[in-house]
């Protein structure tokens, strides 16, 4: 089930129509005016981005300015109606008449831009109309695809370019501003491991080789592959206790059952041995960029990372039904972690522009929404009745234990066994050789935004 149906079921979504709005506690809005690019407020990269991420809800409040994600769902009408639409084509024809590319040779400002303006082109291919078969805004599409993969285009970085942008992950360590490791006694505080891309460290990934589908499929497909989704697991005795605990999940004899609502199918033995107290589980995202050339290139920026620790393992029964998203959490024996990625941060060179996301902090729900616009929509559902966001995970990771590990499966016969190989960790960026890029490629969305190179059209008419 979607995470926002569910909050709903839980009736923590639940308002009466006309209730007075009230800001997101611990949340970013924005200022007036975006200087994200440039201390002017009307430099022309402001203006861009704040045409196409910067909306307006009530009471004159202003979310996007730094959200990982645009503040898109599948059935936004923003950018597509007016006056936003007109607002964003007058933007984008003002950047490729002044060729404004030329105005910022910064390379990592040239990749955020480039990630951001390439989220909105995927969203626009993807979005989808309100009925199944009602072909809507087709045009206001085109207007906007055509032009913003012209801006992409002149935005791409050289090669070389991308694999010089900066390991902000370990500029994050650097700045000693997160904690090296959990520390049980301040759990409230949260940590990035130095040592989680140490190819013969304690952090071990979860890899699925030779499969087509990711890892964290759920992840990759909520961003159609422009980011890289990385799972990696900790025992708390080490590398080796983990690929052991590994082996034995890929030797256990019946990894797999028959539905009981369905016959036909398959699922993962709810009895799998699991893992002791003390694992850790976390979730990277990594940015994916295309190069000038028009080539897919993984990037070393890290966007989000996620950590789960396991303080117990000592509940059997996993129930598909929840009273209450804080009974979620606390019988999930899990604490949770989130740190992302701040575009000022970045630009500012501070803590390698990564940030923690507050206990209590709260956005707009992008990941696993359903279809409706929530700014559209927030008369019935304001901000301030979102949950925290670090508690949100709990939804999709409530299980008991390993139960909890929806990527469990890739290690599971008949999947190739994770053996305690050591491919490519002579190379200090060995987990971006991850497949996404292949998976990328076979994206409609992509196919399109190289057609559009290839025919060329006149962006600007």
């Amino acid at each position: 089930m979607r995470l926002l149906a569910v909050l709903i079921s839980l009736g923590l979504l639940t308002t009466p129509l006309g209730e007075a709005y009230a800001p997101i506690p611990g949340s970013h809005p924005s200022p007036q005016a975006v200087t994200l690019y440039n201390p002017d407020p009307t430099h022309i990269w402001n203006r861009l981005y704040e045409a196409l991420f910067v909306r307006e809800g009530p009471a004159g409040i202003r979310y996007g300015a730094d959200s990982l994600d645009p503040l898109l769902w599948l059935n936004s009408k923003y950018l597509l109606v007016s006056p936003s639409h007109q607002r964003a084509l007058r933007v984008l024809d003002e950047f490729l008449q002044t060729h404004a590319e030329n105005l910022i040779h910064d390379p990592v400002k040239r990749a955020i831009l480039q990630r951001d303006l390439w989220a909105v082109f995927d969203w626009s291919v993807q979005r989808e109309p309100e009925h199944l078969g009602e072909a809507q805004y087709e045009a206001e599409k085109q207007e906007l695809q055509i032009r913003l993969a012209e801006v992409l285009r002149r935005l791409a970085l050289t090669p070389k370019q991308i694999e010089s942008l900066p390991d902000n992950y370990a500029q994050a360590v650097a700045s000693e501003e997160f904690g090296k490791e959990y520390q049980p006694e301040q759990r409230d505080r949260p940590f990035l491991p130095p040592d989680l891309f140490d190819g013969r460290g304690p952090w071990v990934e979860i890899e699925d080789p030779g499969e087509i589908e990711p890892v964290a499929a759920t992840h990759v497909y909520a961003v159609s592959g422009r980011s890289r989704f990385l799972v990696f697991m900790r025992l708390p005795q080490g590398r080796q206790a983990t690929l052991d605990y590994f082996r034995t999940l890929w030797d256990f004899p019946q990894p797999w059952v028959v539905r009981a609502d369905e016959p036909k199918q398959a699922e993962v033995n709810p009895n799998l041995p699991s893992f002791p107290a003390g694992t850790e589980v976390a979730l990277v995202r990594q940015m994916t960029l295309f190069d000038n050339q028009g080539q897919l290139v993984p990037a070393p920026i890290t966007e989000s990372v996620q950590i789960r620790v396991y303080r117990a393992v000592t509940r059997k029964e996993d129930v598909d039904s929840i009273a209450s998203l804080n009974d979620a959490i606390a019988r999930s024996e899990q604490d949770f972690y989130e740190i992302r990625l701040s575009r000022s941060q970045l630009f500012a060179h501070k803590t390698g522009g990564l940030r923690a996301v507050g206990r209590e902090e709260r956005e707009f729900l992008t990941f696993q929404a359903q279809g409706d616009d929530l700014i559209e929509d927030s008369v019935r559902f304001p901000p301030s009745k979102y949950p925290p966001v670090v508690q949100t995970c709990a939804e999709c990771h409530r299980g008991a234990g390993i139960n909890s590990l929806n990527s469990r499966a890739s290690l599971l016969k008949p999947k190739s066994r994770q053996l305690a190989s050591e491919r490519g960790v002579d190379s200090p960026r060995w987990w971006e050789n991850d497949g996404m890029i292949e998976w990328k490629r076979q994206r409609y969305d992509w196919g399109l935004l190289n057609g559009y190179w290839r025919g060329k059209p006149d962006a600007t008419r």
